[in-house]
């Protein structure tokens, strides 16, 4: 590959990347940093993105840019700069006369952080195969996700999904000139990014942008995936020293003076005892928007905007880890009294439900009966917490979208994993973010070790189980990828099929330690308790 080989002319100008070896030994080449979006600064911050200025010099992206604004739980400090609307290639080759299938992946981190970087998602395992791997960054907490109710502000929400949906069209633009093929594109997203996967399923402003997708870990229909509005523009503004005085209009001129840095140090400070009794996860994350405008992304409840979405003609792959629970011990494990609490059940039921107190009642008692039968919560039993928040805060709003994909009679195709390959040392979430070694399990967050690249540099040894699991996942999902079917050489001995049917249950690859399994859904019965608590309201 020539020096010229790494100098790519894009929509907006040229743009020059550089060499990388893996660590499998693969040789590949790497742009980071492209532009795809002009800086959100100033009166642009919380809007909508636009296109960025054009250049003529040959820009350098040899090297990683700076994330979109966060706090790094990862690292324990706030890092990010506003002009980091920007985006990543990974390739093996650069031959547009063989144009390869492309991948892009948006990130997770509950709509509060995330990077694109190649710390968390380095390509060096999916290139192995003949794919492009594309990964940017999008705002997240307020700045991606601040609402103001007035159209004279033009702040609508959702500024975060419309940068994904910017970079998925700066994708199908340029990607032929890196060797890419804008007609076979494949949305990946995991947790956050996988309901933002889903959202730009079902939105009409990306109709067309992508031609399958991968949902991991997440779903719109889960309760986090929307949040409601609760004057949290003056809310915010008041918390980093506003004096109120003028309504949301002020508040919103008043947040674009103030650093960065102030509004994400006080964005998850807001919650008062209300918001906390109704459940709500984050301030700023997908919403309905207040009104109308030429890029509108969630103009109505996003439910009844999936049964009519134009993605329903698309293939997609849906699954998770088998203990996804094992996240949310982070908050029990310094105050392990929250499992005493006489609400957990009735507080773990789904937001929203239109039933009356006895029905609530009766089904909190249902779940105590299904995850507690013979005991009471506590930690030195945190089994049952464990797969009760599993199934609540992910697997329920998943298994909600393979029923409707399923029973809705659709021309395309939804196949499901799941991932339960517990490993004492490659299971990195687990190990390093959940402070109790004793632990096993596969936690949320935990399968994207064996598809990613990341800061431990880790390899396992080619005689493992964990080897094995990462040469599954990542053949599984390149398979996918390249020609729409996830079954491939480490499928062989079976035959992978897409749900026909949810009664009783439906079937799924089952990965773990031992190899894969195409069986019944393990967890059928949690799921059709869970399923029983929309007798009144809409379950897709």
């Amino acid at each position: 590959m020539s020096l010229n080989d790494l100098i790519i002319n894009t929509k907006y100008g040229p743009v020059k990347g550089a060499k990388k070896q893996s660590l499998l030994g693969q040789e590949y080449v790497r742009f980071q940093g492209i532009p795809y979006a002009k800086a959100p600064v100033g009166e642009l911050r919380f809007k909508a993105p636009t296109i960025p200025d054009e250049w003529t010099e040959i820009l350098d992206c040899s090297e990683q840019c700076q994330p979109c604004f966060h706090f790094d739980r990862r690292i324990q400090k706030i890092v990010g700069s506003e002009d980091s609307l920007k985006i990543n290639v990974f390739t093996k080759v650069i031959d547009t006369s063989k144009p390869l299938p492309v991948m892009v992946y948006i990130y997770g981190g509950g709509f509060t952080e995330g990077t694109s970087g190649t710390e968390l998602y380095g390509p060096d395992f999916l290139l192995q195969k003949d794919i492009i791997l594309v990964t940017f960054n999008y705002r997240v907490g307020a700045l991606g996700f601040l609402c103001c109710q007035s159209p004279e502000d033009d702040v609508p929400g959702n500024a975060g999904l419309k940068d994904q949906n910017m970079a998925l069209r700066w994708t199908v633009e340029n990607i032929a000139a890196f060797g890419g093929d804008p007609q076979r594109i494949t949305l990946v997203g995991h947790s956050a990014g996988a309901c933002s996967a889903q959202y730009q399923m079902i939105s009409k402003a990306s109709e067309n942008l992508f031609h399958r997708a991968i949902i991991m870990s997440g779903s719109i229909y889960c309760d986090w995936a929307l949040s409601p509005q609760r004057s949290w523009p003056e809310r915010l503004a008041k918390a980093i020293g506003w004096d109120g005085q003028g309504g949301e209009s002020d508040a919103l001129k008043y947040l674009r003076t103030v650093k960065p840095e102030d509004i994400i140090s006080n964005q998850e400070l807001l919650f008062d005892a209300q918001d906390i009794q109704d459940g709500i996860l984050t301030a700023f994350g997908p919403t309905i928007e207040p009104f109308e405008t030429q890029n509108c992304f969630i103009p109505k409840c996003p439910l009844q905007m999936a049964r009519k979405a134009w993605s329903n003609n698309i293939d997609l792959m849906i699954g998770g880890t088998s203990e996804e629970g094992l996240l949310l011990l982070q908050r029990i494990i310094p105050q392990p009294e929250v499992l005493h609490n006489p609400q957990l059940f009735m507080g773990s039921l789904p937001n929203g439900l239109k039933i009356t107190m006895d029905q609530r009642t009766d089904f909190a008692a249902k779940l105590k009966q299904l995850y507690y039968p013979d005991s009471d919560p506590s930690y030195s039993n945190k089994d049952g917490y464990v797969h009760m928040m599993t199934d609540k805060v992910f697997w329920h709003g998943m298994h909600r979208t393979i029923l409707a994909r399923a029973n809705n009679n659709l021309p395309s195709s939804t196949y499901v994993y799941r991932f339960a390959v517990d490993s004492e040392f490659f299971n990195h979430y687990r190990i390093k973010m959940i402070p109790d070694p004793q632990l096993r399990g596969t936690s949320h967050v935990d399968e994207l070790s064996y598809l990613f690249s990341n800061f431990t540099k880790d390899v396992p040894a080619k005689d493992t189980f964990e080897y094995r699991a990462l040469h599954t996942f990542v053949d599984i999902f390149t398979s996918f990828v390249i020609k729409g079917d996830p079954n491939c050489s480490s499928t062989a001995e079976l035959s992978w099929e897409p749900v026909k049917q949810t009664k009783p249950t439906f079937m799924c690859l089952n990965i773990n330690n031992d190899g894969i399994a195409f069986i019944n859904f393990p967890d059928a019965d949690r799921m059709n308790l869970w399923d029983s608590f929309y007798v009144n309201n809409a379950l897709y």
